[in-house]
């Protein structure tokens, strides 16, 4: 009993254990095409449009690469567009379908197929591209050479159309207009709907064509259009920087990117841009050959434009200086960086480190490096069988659709084909292929939630 008081006894404390740490909550989304794609396509809409049965569309969860839902969508879908939920949850899903529809659903991993809706268009729309603002959603009608306005203020499901918004060309007033695209952010005062003159429509008749491209702003607290803007020649796709200042417009036709002043609402022919692209036509910068897709860097005001004809990546300074204004660098061709063959799409990773091209010719993907501007890695995608019966026969795939997410440890990079079922996922720790997930139905576009 003499000195029990003094001896010393350690007290040991547990300490629970550290878990990963959480990842953010978003999707990949995926649409697919429920019969056999047109491999050959030239654009994303027209890869399931003579289809007659349902698509589909797949949800995949970035934490974990599972597949969450898959629904049905309208038969031969074909853009996607994504609005947030009144009650700020995941949001909601929008398609166009060549059945002259629109699908939409909650973004939920507990959505059923009860909960998928369908709004129809008017009599021969053909829908296409689409794109989602605070209170409305567009739908280009390659049918009607029109624009679609329809409400989904307060996360609206199954939306009804309540304005027609007809396209002309005030140079050519009486010619039929094909909708090429549709282009704005959800906060913009102004969207724009990319058109050329085509009289055969539905079916576009770009590139070969060369028909001269217009830029429609519409304002989107009126609906009104409020200028009629000339582009080059077979405009096919465009994109607005984060600040909603600037629109870049790819002529595939010109090789050429016009640059529309969407503050001033009219096309960009400043000194700097002028001084930076001589010989080129004023409000345009030079790039490669058929460009046909391109993604903005918002932090380091950087444009990448994937040229499929010359098969390289243009990076472009688009820097603004603090008033808004075309910084004297704005427009300079950073670099030009050969790529793979055919590139399809691009998609740049939000830190700022790389950009990753989709090449449909060769089946693989670059990483191009927007450090040094040069490709560091080549990721050859998984050959998937192709001969009827014979599961041993591999064929290169094409990818079509590519979408890049930043994310901790590791960001993903989702890559999808016409001509195969998979779903191919890259994880950007180190540029390899993660894992690879069977979808129903032959992929069209990926889409993701977040940044």
């Amino acid at each position: 009993m003499l000195g029990c008081g003094d001896i010393y006894r350690p007290v040991v404390t547990s300490v629970p254990p550290v878990q990963p740490s959480s990842q953010p909550t978003k999707y990949a989304i995926i649409t697919s095409c429920g019969s056999p794609t047109n491999v050959t396509a030239p654009t994303i809409d027209q890869i399931c449009s003579t289809s007659t049965v349902p698509g589909y569309g797949s949800l995949v969860n970035f934490s974990g690469d599972t597949l969450a839902v898959r629904l049905n969508l309208g038969n031969g879908p074909r853009w996607v567009g994504l609005a947030p939920n009144s009650n700020g949850s995941g949001g909601i899903f929008y398609n166009t379908n060549t059945d002259g529809t629109v699908t939409n659903f909650s973004i939920s991993t507990t959505v059923e197929s009860h909960q998928v809706y369908s709004s129809t268009l008017l009599a021969n729309a053909d829908p296409s591209t689409m794109l989602s603002t605070t209170n409305y959603l567009y739908v280009a009608q390659t049918g009607r050479g029109s624009v679609e306005v329809m409400k989904t203020a307060n996360g609206a499901l199954s939306p009804a159309g309540f304005l027609e918004i007809p396209l002309a060309d005030a140079a050519n007033p009486t010619a039929s207009q094909y909708p090429a695209y549709l282009v704005g952010n959800r906060t913009a005062q102004r969207i724009y709907a990319i058109s050329y003159v085509d009289s055969g429509l539905p079916t576009p008749t770009c590139p070969a064509s060369n028909a001269a491209g217009v830029a429609t702003g519409i304002e989107t607290t009126t609906n009104t259009p409020s200028s009629n803007l000339p582009l080059g020649l077979c405009p096919v796709y465009a994109v607005m920087s984060y600040d909603n200042r600037r629109v870049f417009v790819l002529n595939q036709g010109s090789g050429t990117v016009s640059v529309i002043d969407s503050q001033q609402n009219q096309i960009d022919k400043s000194a700097n841009l002028i001084a930076n692209q001589p010989g080129v036509p004023a409000g345009q910068i030079a790039v490669g050959q058929d460009p046909i897709w391109a993604d903005v860097y918002n932090t380091g005001s950087i444009l990448a434009v994937a040229n499929a004809g010359s098969d390289t990546l243009t990076l472009i300074n688009i820097s603004e200086d603090v008033y808004g204004n075309d910084s004297p660098n704005f427009g300079k061709i950073i670099a030009t960086v050969p790529v793979g063959s055919d590139p399809s799409s691009v998609s740049i990773l939000q830190d700022g480190t790389r950009a990753y091209v989709a090449n449909r010719g060769d089946g693989t993907v670059s990483v191009v490096s927007l450090t040094s501007n040069t490709v560091t890695t080549t990721i050859t995608l998984p050959q998937e069988p192709c001969a009827a019966g014979n599961p041993n026969v591999l064929c290169t795939i094409h990818p079509m659709s590519i979408a890049a997410t930043t994310g901790t440890p590791t960001g993903k990079v989702y890559v999808v084909s016409p001509d195969t079922n998979i779903l191919t996922i890259i994880q950007t720790i180190d540029d390899t292929i993660d894992t690879t997930l069977p979808l129903t139905g032959n992929g069209i576009q990926v889409y993701l939630t977040g940044s």
